[in-house]
């Protein structure tokens, strides 16, 4: 199992990551949660993906790798990757890949299932979110212990914006969706953040992440409700290894045209806040 693993590892998950991701939707131009619209991303100048966990899953994902690694196995590649993780992979039980039973194939309109992935922590985690928006971590990050999503079927996605009036419509390619089935993801904000930033902060319960290519440039997005039923996005920069800190047209355009599928009313995902599961 390790060979396979050491030859093909890197994911496109969003798994339990590009969980660190959060800002509320706007329309381009405007305010989002942490910042003034942005027209563009930026350059990248080093690998497409910095971080080695990442690396690891999203590699899995488009070799479309099947198996089950052990927390062993995982820090093997990261310490064979000569570069540190910003994750406590040491937290990490297993990871596993695998085809869906027939039925479940078929249980998201209009796409398929691919793969089904399961991450096993040691326990339930209650600890600050890793990555910090404009300077500061913005509170408590917790994950139940065991997590499952679906993968479904790549595809590509025509998103609809404004910018500075005027309509705009970008084709992103490779898009992977990542419904969050069983477990949960949850940011707790930070309650001087949230004094601080007032409205412009919410708790974010993810319902599930995304991957995709704009014009080849890899990006992620974490997709959240917030507790009073708010949409909430937030993209994720795998080339600089940060939380992009402005709600950018074409990933409000992703949030929304995925919602269609990360949808909690149709009855696949956990209800919103309601922590159940180990």
């Amino acid at each position: 199992m390790y060979r396979n693993f050491s030859s093909r590892a890197r994911v496109a998950g969003a798994a339990l990551v590009a969980v660190f991701l959060l800002m509320s939707t706007a329309p381009a131009g405007a305010w989002s949660e942490f910042g003034v619209d942005e027209k563009k991303a930026e350059t990248p100048t080093g690998p497409e993906i910095k971080e080695p966990f990442f690396r690891f899953l999203i590699h899995m994902a488009q070799q479309d790798s099947l198996g089950r690694w052990t927390g062993e196995e995982v820090r093997a590649h990261d310490a064979a990757e000569g570069s540190a993780s910003n994750f406590p992979l040491d937290l990490v039980v297993s990871i596993t890949r695998e085809r869906p039973d027939p039925q479940a194939a078929r249980k998201y309109t209009g796409t398929a299932v691919r793969a089904v992935w399961t991450l096993v922590l040691a326990g339930p985690q209650d600890n600050p979110m890793p990555y910090s928006i404009l300077g500061y971590h913005p509170g408590s990050l917790r994950i139940s212990k065991v997590l499952v999503l679906s993968e479904l079927a790549p595809t590509e996605i025509r998103v609809s914006y404004e910018e500075e009036g005027e309509p705009v419509t970008v084709d992103l390619t490779d898009v992977r969706i990542f419904p969050l089935e069983q477990g949960y993801v949850l940011l707790d904000a930070d309650g001087f953040l949230d004094k601080l930033l007032g409205s412009a902060l919410d708790d974010a319960w993810t319902v599930g992440f995304v991957t995709a290519r704009e014009e080849g440039r890899l990006i992620g997005l974490g997709v959240s409700l917030g507790r009073n039923g708010r949409k909430i996005y937030g993209e994720f920069d795998f080339s600089a290894d940060k939380v992009v800190a402005h709600g950018r047209g074409p990933m409000s355009g992703l949030s929304s045209s995925s919602r269609r599928w990360l949808n909690p009313d149709h009855g696949l995902l956990p209800v919103p806040w309601v922590e159940n599961g180990p």
